[in-house]
């Protein structure tokens, strides 16, 4: 019963982190083309976007990973044995790369605080590509539970990886013909 409590919270904690992942570059993307509006509208959206961010790392997203890792952790505990295998290696590197991405996300918030970032926004919409491949690959790892849904989710990865290029640059020819 403790197993499936803890799978439960680990499930739950991982869409939620996931939904405020992808939430909050897409803010980051808004925010950054606040900063190229030099009036008061730009201000008074930097700030309604400041405001937003903070709550979203603060009171969903990072609360959310720590639900995350105490249902993984606690699940590790209980199957001990899958710290041997290959595919759970792989998937703690990702989750590792996740928790980093996560943090980058408070620099980022902070950055755009001040002043406007080296991201551009379309920077900003392929930074928030890269949680989505992750994403692919640690639920091919979960459900396969070996290297071949690696394989599989890498391949999917790279399929997806050139598709979300190829539209970010088509939304991008898009945007800029209507501007």
């Amino acid at each position: 019963m403790s197993y499936l409590f803890l799978k439960s919270l680990h499930i739950i904690g991982f869409v939620s982190w996931f939904a405020g992942i992808f939430y909050i570059v897409r803010l980051f993307v808004y925010h950054r083309e606040a900063w190229d509006r030099n009036d008061e509208t730009g201000t008074i959206l930097r700030k309604q976007y400041e405001v937003m961010e903070g709550r979203l790392l603060n009171i969903i997203q990072t609360p959310a990973m720590v639900m995350t890792l105490i249902g993984g952790i606690g699940m590790l505990i209980i199957n001990p044995s899958w710290l041997s295998q290959p595919w759970m290696h792989v998937k703690l590197t990702l989750v590792i790369g996740l928790i980093a991405y996560h943090f980058s996300n408070y620099r980022q918030m902070k950055k755009l605080r001040t002043e406007p970032t080296s991201f551009s926004s379309f920077g900003y919409r392929l930074y928030n590509e890269l949680p989505t491949l992750v994403l692919i690959a640690i639920v091919m790892l979960a459900v396969w539970k070996n290297l071949q849904g690696l394989w599989l989710g890498f391949a999917l990865l790279l399929a997806l990886g050139v598709v979300f290029f190829i539209v970010a640059k088509l939304y991008k020819k898009s945007r800029e013909k209507k501007a």
